[in-house]
């Protein structure tokens, strides 16, 4: 029989293969290195993405705050030029008051009643004067009442006395003003 000595060649093979096992795994190292790297550049990438899209929105935050900031300073003029225009109009509304008041006084005196003195504190009116007698006092009282302009009135005071050397009644009353009741706005 022959003999054939087959260790050189499986030496071979066992090198060869160690050889292909070592190559296989620098290229798997050298693959995982670039697949690292890929992925790390990738992910640089995307992160820079982010912080432009962040600055971005920074940027547009910080216009809209400066925005939010002149339609807060708008809506503080507005609400002040609406206080002076509602002033304007109450004064425009109220501008008619004492030429109606006083033509209502005059309108409701009777003869025999003298207004001495005439005093306004809010809506309500203190009248002081002198009468004839006290149902001229009385009849005052009632047309007062009567009127539009004012509501019912009240006699503080009523003296009997002299006034100018005659005998007289001098009287004190408190009127207040009729205030109408405004609508609601619909």
């Amino acid at each position: 029989m022959s003999r054939v000595n087959l260790l050189p060649w499986r030496r071979v093979r066992r090198q060869r293969r160690q050889n292909e096992f070592l190559a296989m795994l620098g290229a798997g190292g050298v693959a995982a290195v670039l697949l690292v790297a890929v992925w790390e550049l990738i992910a640089m990438a995307i992160v820079g993405q982010q912080e432009e899209r962040n600055n971005l929105l920074r940027s547009e935050i910080a216009i809209l705050d400066t925005k939010i900031r002149e339609i807060k300073d708008l809506q503080a003029q507005k609400a002040k030029l609406q206080a002076r225009m509602d002033v304007i109009q109450d004064l425009q509304v109220k501008r008619p008051m004492p030429v109606r008041l006083f033509d209502a006084l005059a309108r409701t005196i009777p003869e025999g009643v003298f207004l001495t003195s005439f005093a306004q504190r809010g809506t309500t009116l203190s009248l002081q004067g002198w009468a004839q007698s006290n149902a001229r006092i009385s009849n005052y009282m009632h047309q007062l009442d009567d009127s539009e302009q004012f509501d019912p009135s009240t006699l503080r005071v009523a003296r009997a006395g002299e006034h100018r050397g005659m005998h007289a009644s001098q009287f004190d009353l408190q009127v207040p003003q009729h205030v109408a009741k405004e609508e609601p706005a619909q």
